[in-house]
């Protein structure tokens, strides 16, 4: 007589366990993945935002070297580095400066004054500071929001004579 042989509870439930803690890790791994995936995304995000900004600086400088076009100064209280042009003979000044935690560009004739909230936005900032090293030479340290602090230099190939 051939006797079926009937699977034991105990085989059974070793495999449903099995099958569960397999479940369970790769589960696990998937949010530990999304998490890890996710904040790096996050980080590469704010990290262009800080580079494309500050890209756009350092455009904006150069397009504008001319002698006495580029200085330190300020705006309504302020520190800035003002960028001047003639445009159909009239002065129009760029200003950069912090506000708020925020670094600020304001494109206004030059004389007018405007309320600095009302500035374009160009990046949220926790510190930020620019220093006159030479008259060719500017220096601006700067912490975006969520990095590490940074240090840039811009040369000018025009003396300022301001």
């Amino acid at each position: 007589m051939d006797k079926e042989k009937k699977p034991h509870t105990i085989d059974i439930l070793f495999v449903i366990t099995l099958f569960a803690v397999f479940a369970l890790s790769i589960m696990s791994l998937t949010g530990i993945g999304a998490g890890i995936y996710s904040s790096i995304v996050e980080k590469m995000t704010l990290n262009y935002g800080s580079r494309t900004t500050f890209s756009y600086v350092v455009n904006k400088i150069h397009q504008s070297d001319e002698s006495g076009r580029i200085s330190m100064g300020s705006y309504d209280g302020f520190d800035a580095l003002i960028i001047s042009e003639d445009i159909n003979n009239i002065t129009y000044c760029t200003y950069l400066y912090e506000y708020e935690g925020e670094l600020k560009e304001l494109f206004t004739r030059q004389g007018q004054v405007f309320d600095p909230k009302y500035a374009t936005t160009l990046i949220k900032l926790d510190s930020f500071d620019m220093t006159k090293v030479t008259d060719t030479l500017y220096k601006f340290e700067y912490k975006p929001v969520g990095l590490d602090k940074e240090v840039l230099f811009v040369h000018i190939k025009s003396g300022d004579t301001n």
